[in-house]
């Protein structure tokens, strides 16, 4: 097991690189309706992550829809024709995938809006996670930064285990295809002085978790209880 007294809160550079845009929505899938809001005043401007070779509005009396020039049948141009309302548009893709969106005046206008593919993302993601070692983790869960393919979950445990003197809080659980992070609070409930003895640090089992890997605290040495710096933050890495 690798163990070190300092995180080095270096950023790391393992994010997936998508075009950035003012306003993105996430479509998961046939069975998932978008909600796109419009304005009668003002024009939205849509991309879908694909070319629309079909488009049926419920009641085009609501809406105002115009091709792009430029995009290849992936852009739209769309304003609301009255002050309140609400239809369903369903697009069909050149993949044959079919997009039901709810379009309407009832949630905040956008003024340009990228529709992304979320099942292309969560691949990426995946993919991108499997690049990272238990180090790169650690570094990621001390500067609290999100890293694609890492599902964060919150665990609060509090006095989860106990040891001389200390009282350790489960915070979160990040998991990864092959590792589990773990965040915890770190009590001082002695009225002297107390330090963290990192490799005498024992979890209580949790099998799927693995085997731990790497470990790492801030603020080791404890003030007494009450004190400040009487807490500390600890962070495990297991590999599965």
């Amino acid at each position: 097991m690798i163990i070190t007294a300092r995180i080095l809160l270096v950023i790391l550079s393992i994010f997936v690189t998508l075009t950035s845009y003012a306003d993105t929505l996430v479509w998961r899938g046939p069975t998932h309706t978008l909600t796109i809001g419009l304005s009668e005043v003002d024009i939205s401007h849509i991309e879908f992550p694909e070319p629309i070779i079909n488009v049926t509005v419920e009641d085009q009396d609501y809406l105002d829809i115009l091709v792009v020039e430029g995009y290849e049948n992936r852009a739209f141009r769309m304003r609301s024709l009255l002050p309140k309302m609400a239809t369903r548009m369903f697009l069909t893709g050149e993949s044959g995938t079919t997009y039901i969106a709810v379009v309407t005046t009832d949630v905040p206008y956008r003024a340009f809006l990228q529709i992304v593919d979320g099942k292309k993302i969560d691949d990426i993601a995946r993919k991108a996670a499997e690049k990272f070692d238990d180090t790169d983790l650690i570094r990621a869960m001390a500067l609290d930064k999100d890293i694609p393919g890492v599902l964060r979950e919150t665990y609060v445990i509090p006095s989860w285990f106990k040891g001389n003197g200390l009282v350790f809080d489960l915070s979160e659980v990040w998991q990864s295809a092959l590792l589990t992070g773990v965040v915890i609070h770190v009590r001082n409930e002695f009225s002297d002085p107390n330090e963290v003895n990192i490799p005498a640090v024992t979890v209580p089992k949790t099998d799927e978790w693995g085997e731990l890997r790497y470990a790492a605290m801030e603020n080791m040495r404890l003030a007494p209880k009450g004190k400040p710096n009487d807490r500390g933050i600890l962070y495990m890495v297991f590999n599965r």
